[in-house]
């Protein structure tokens, strides 16, 4: 038996194209977090978008030796990119994912 090829889904692509950009505008502020806790610039935090009881705990958080945004956190959220990446490769191809 032989199937044609699909086509590429444009929905499948603009949903993981989305997914994308919304998990690296995540790892460009906890990055850009990390970076204003260090220098305990709590305007940029403010300007980001956070709340003061959210910048005292991440102040708090440089206080006992910890980055506002762990490595873990970090590394899980580029894990997730890439992943999505690989299958948003397939998806161009046409493969159901």
């Amino acid at each position: 038996m032989i199937f044609a090829p699909k086509p590429p889904d444009p929905d499948v692509i603009n949903q993981v194209e989305s997914e994308i950009r919304r998990l690296k505008d995540a790892q460009q502020m906890m990055l850009d977090a990390n970076e204003a806790v260090v220098r305990d610039d709590e305007k940029t935090l403010e300007c980001m978008g956070f709340e003061e009881d959210h910048i005292a705990e991440l102040l708090k958080r440089k206080e006992s030796g910890r980055a506002a945004f762990p490595g873990y956190a970090i590394r899980n959220n580029q894990e997730a990119i890439e992943h999505l990446q690989g299958l948003l490769a397939k998806a161009k191809r046409g493969i159901a994912i």
